[in-house]
């Protein structure tokens, strides 16, 4: 019967212990704020372990020291300097990856005072499979004060201590990234409302305006203006694949390109084909470029059209609608391609419409797509407007269309009234 009261007992103490470590584990799963985990822990333990003192250590792998996360000197909390791995306790446990009790610290060399008084202490390593994630300490100002029996319970908590330390480690970490992103996002939209233009450029013989709204903080959309003196200008507009920073930062190096390269070029088909070359030699993963370029030329009225990829544009004449074919494979995925030009004369009057897939594309609440059918019903009726107005018109017509349903895709419209050729100057 005695040795049946024994295994009663035993069992019962088993059964408590493992009640108890479903509880804390459950406390310490409740929360993923490292601070909020460490408080819990060193509560946790000081319902199980008196101790006047507590260091919770995470290693620095990079450096090989511990760095104190938590330290506790009755209760209060204190700061202790980093710790080299294999110096004093802890150091050492960190090394040899073994738990440790010290009786007496002032007979054991290994021993470094961080507080006066302390007469023992138990250090256990944290550790997840074969990774050491940091040391637990506990100090006692008794000598021998530590047991066979707290070590036991200590090693049981160890791998709930090490589990939460490093779910709190890894959301602080993802938080860090997602700021980190967010950063960078901010500081990319930034850069691109810098660089892509706000208003009517003034460009001899042409009026336009401009209506840019991306799907998200940065657009994969590509427009820009340049005028070579008096006697041309460039137009382009275009759609990097993506719509991520890097998809924006590709965009503002097509746009350094362009600008470097049309000087250079006097016909929109030698810029794309020249432009392709370059992106060629410049690859960045999967990124490529639709592209829409137009040459205008004020003293004629003529515009010179290449396209590579991109929408058509839409000329809205005296109540009708012209779309010049202009077609080309997009830039950046194949060497070596030629484009086709197209040469437009336009009237006094005409509104050339540009206009990214995003307007198109973009579905209403049955998944249904704005369409080329609606555009082209609606746009003729705006022609006699201001080009900022027509912008601003269409974008109207399209929300009204999404019906609150999210911007889909980058959305860029370009509306530009030719005012006329230029008169010759005297002379």
């Amino acid at each position: 019967s005695v040795t049946n009261a024994r295994l009663f007992r035993r069992l019962d103490r088993q059964n408590r212990t493992l009640r108890m470590l479903a509880r804390v584990a459950r406390e310490f799963s409740s929360s993923l704020d490292l601070d909020e985990v460490l408080n819990k822990v060193a509560r946790t333990v000081k319902m199980l372990i008196q101790f006047d003192a507590f260091s919770i250590f995470l290693v620095d792998e990079p450096l090989s020291v511990l760095r104190s996360k938590m330290s506790l000197r009755y209760d209060q909390r204190i700061r202790i300097d980093h710790i080299p791995v294999g110096k004093g306790i802890s150091g050492w446990v960190a090394e040899h990856r073994r738990p440790l009790v010290v009786d007496d610290t002032l007979n054991d060399p290994r021993y470094i005072e961080t507080s006066p008084g302390i007469r023992s202490e138990m250090a256990i390593p944290l550790l997840s499979a074969d990774h050491l994630v940091g040391v637990l300490d506990l100090e006692s100002e008794r000598v021998g004060y530590f047991t066979e029996e707290h070590l036991q319970t200590l090693s049981l908590l160890a791998p709930l201590i090490t589990a939460a330390l490093e779910n709190a480690r890894l959301y602080d970490e993802v938080n860090r990234r997602k700021r980190r992103m967010e950063d960078d996002l901010a500081a990319a939209q930034k850069l691109q409302q810098t660089l892509l233009p706000k208003q009517d450029p003034g460009i001899h013989g042409l009026e336009i305006g401009i209506g840019f709204r991306p799907a998200a903080e940065i657009s994969g959309d590509v427009f820009d203006f340049f005028e070579q003196g008096e006697d041309y200008a460039i137009i382009c507009m275009g759609d990097v694949a993506g719509k991520s920073a890097s998809a924006a930062l590709y965009g503002a190096m097509v746009t350094g390109l362009l600008r470097t390269l049309g000087p250079r070029r006097r016909t929109p088909s030698a810029l794309m084909r020249t432009l392709n070359e370059a992106l060629m030699e410049r690859r960045v993963g999967d990124k490529y470029l639709t592209l829409l370029v137009l040459l205008w030329q004020p003293k004629t009225g003529l515009l010179q059209m290449a396209g590579a990829g991109a929408t058509a544009p839409m000329v809205l004449r005296r109540g009708g609608i012209l779309t010049p074919a202009v077609e080309g494979f997009p830039l950046g995925i194949f060497p070596n391609r030629d484009y086709e030009e197209v040469s437009f004369q336009t009237e006094p009057g005409d509104v050339i419409l540009l206009y990214s897939d995003g307007i198109l594309d973009q579905p209403n609440i049955r998944d249904e797509p704005y369409g080329e059918g609606r555009l082209t019903e609606f746009a003729p009726g705006l022609a006699g407007l201001a080009p900022q107005l027509i912008v601003e018109r269409i974008f109207a017509d399209l929300d009204e269309f999404r019906a609150g349903r999210r911007i889909h895709d980058d959305q860029t419209i370009l509306a530009i009234r030719v005012k006329g050729p230029e008169p010759e100057s005297a002379g």
